[in-house]
């Protein structure tokens, strides 16, 4: 762990560690990679999950540090997923094809995130007043809790190859962009400030490819 946490350089001030490092540029290969509806960016979501993991924990957002767990569990799947399609849902690329969600879908989706940011908020500030010898209390509980479900849903939509991840994505990467800034994470403020602009991209070139399939 000292080694993750050795200071690589100091720009403005900040301290980039070597943990953050890994992460930022892990999560940008990653997202990128999914830009081009590439499985391959599960692969390097694996490393970003462990090392954003460990990252949060240092600065005591535990619910997207337990997030991590989660998304390393979906990057296993969507990397299989994307891998072994059905027949009938197969593009040129022997991979998944790209899928939308119905209207009503949608707002199927929109309500799980709000109820179930409301309740996981009040879980990890009962969590942490429960045993405040081990945890800090946390910052910023409920807008972390409903951006924990969010990108939960996201990611969700993503391993099955839904186009409408991107849109989540970048309600979460900019809200997020702005939250880590004021948390004093720099690097990963302007990573995620990338991702979203990634996102908005990304909307552009599945439309393209899910327009082929017609």
């Amino acid at each position: 762990m000292d080694v993750l946490n050795y200071t690589l350089f100091t720009l403005w001030d900040y301290p980039l560690s070597v943990l953050e490092l890994i992460a930022v540029l892990t999560g940008f290969a990653a997202v990128f990679l999914a830009l081009k509806a590439s499985s391959v960016n599960f692969l390097f979501g694996l490393v970003n999950s462990i090392a954003y993991f460990l990252l949060y924990f240092q600065y005591r957002l535990y619910s997207v540090m337990l997030l991590q767990i989660v998304y390393f569990s979906f990057s296993i799947y969507g990397f299989y997923h994307w891998r072994n399609p059905k027949a009938e849902d197969t593009d040129k690329n022997k991979e998944q094809k790209i899928k939308r969600l119905t209207g009503k879908q949608q707002i199927k989706y929109l309500v799980i995130i709000f109820l179930s940011g409301l309740v996981w908020g009040w879980c990890v500030i009962h969590f942490q007043a429960s045993f405040p010898q081990y945890f800090d209390p946390p910052a910023y509980p409920w807008l972390d809790a409903i951006l924990t479900i969010a990108s939960l849903v996201a990611q969700y939509l993503l391993s099955r190859k839904i186009l409408d991840n991107w849109r989540l994505w970048i309600m979460v990467d900019g809200i997020s962009t702005l939250l880590y800034a004021c948390m004093g994470m720099i690097f990963t403020s302007v990573l995620f400030g990338v991702f979203t602009m990634i996102a908005i991209r990304a909307i552009y070139e599945w439309k393209k490819i899910y327009e082929k399939y017609e």
